[in-house]
């Protein structure tokens, strides 16, 4: 994995906790294309030693970067150098995830400005579950409007302009750039190995994410069920995964498939374990994303 463009932190709306992140650009050429094409990747169960240091992780944002998109990899609180504790809800790393999700709006808003924005919203194992419990592009957008100065989501969208515009714009284009609408981007999912069966282990830990509130404002999740199908989706996973059955991932997708006029993509990579440790899988679960991102071309 080549070196990241920016190593930045920024605050959780949560909390604000800092967040430490990273941010991967392809080619000049890639930048000049239509749109302005992104993705945030998220890692595996900090408690368990997930971070953005993660192979499969760094090999997702790899792929994805080599196809043209400008790409966000964040610690979640309690992983590397973020601050914070892993939390027993899931709720705060949520808003973590949607800390990230409105940065890069602005990101990719700025670094392309005028252009139509394409976002993926990637995650691996328990990042995974953050993504498919994400609010709709929409409801995004409204949470980081006209923030108040020295709000989270202010800082949250200063860290974007900084990164992509420099430290030195005088201060009323800066509060232009704050105040501007984010993009309603085209969202996409990229969903690698779900925890279906740990998430129901732990059902009195994780199964409530339908709602969060984030400053006072309380946001609905739609279900994974209905809003999956409705975006451009891949899952991928193996047969051995280790923490979730095949049976339970075969009737999840299928389910996911047979939603009407359902975008949803399904892979199952036979023998392939949660970890995809063995080179021989790991470099079929590249190729199932690469071959993904060709077809949206």
């Amino acid at each position: 994995m080549a070196k990241p463009t920016h190593e930045f932190y920024m605050p959780s709306l949560y909390d604000s906790v800092r967040l430490s992140s990273r941010i991967y650009h392809p080619s000049e050429a890639d930048l000049q294309q239509p749109a302005i094409k992104g993705a945030i990747v998220a890692h595996p169960y900090a408690s368990l030693g997930g971070s953005n240091d993660d192979p499969v992780v760094c090999s997702t944002a790899a792929e994805l970067v080599r196809k043209g998109y400008v790409v966000l990899t964040l610690n979640f609180r309690g992983a590397s150098d973020s601050g914070g504790q892993t939390s027993w809800t899931g709720k705060p790393e949520l808003c973590d995830y949607i800390s990230a999700y409105g940065f890069m709006l602005k990101y990719l808003q700025l670094l392309g400005p005028s252009k139509p924005v394409e976002l993926i919203l990637g995650g691996y194992s328990y990042g995974s579950m953050m993504v498919y419990h994400q609010p709709k592009v929409e409801d995004i957008a409204s949470l980081f409007a006209s923030p108040k100065i020295g709000s989270i989501a202010s800082e949250i969208l200063a860290k974007a302009r900084e990164l992509v515009q420099g430290e030195n714009k005088d201060q009323d284009n800066q509060q232009k750039d704050i105040e501007s609408e984010l993009p309603l981007a085209t969202i996409s999912y990229l969903i690698l190995s779900p925890v279906l069966s740990l998430a129901s282990g732990f059902i009195t830990l994780w199964s409530n994410l339908s709602r969060v509130t984030i400053q006072g404002t309380q946001l609905t999740t739609p279900a994974p069920e209905e809003q999956l199908p409705k975006h451009r989706t891949l899952i991928v996973y193996g047969t051995d995964d280790m923490f979730t059955s095949v049976k339970s991932f075969q009737q999840w997708t299928s389910k996911l498939n047979n939603a009407p006029d359902s975008q949803v993509r399904s892979v199952e990579i036979p023998f392939a374990g949660h970890f995809w440790l063995e080179q021989n899988f790991h470099a079929q679960l590249r190729k199932t994303i690469s071959t993904w991102l060709d077809d949206a071309q």
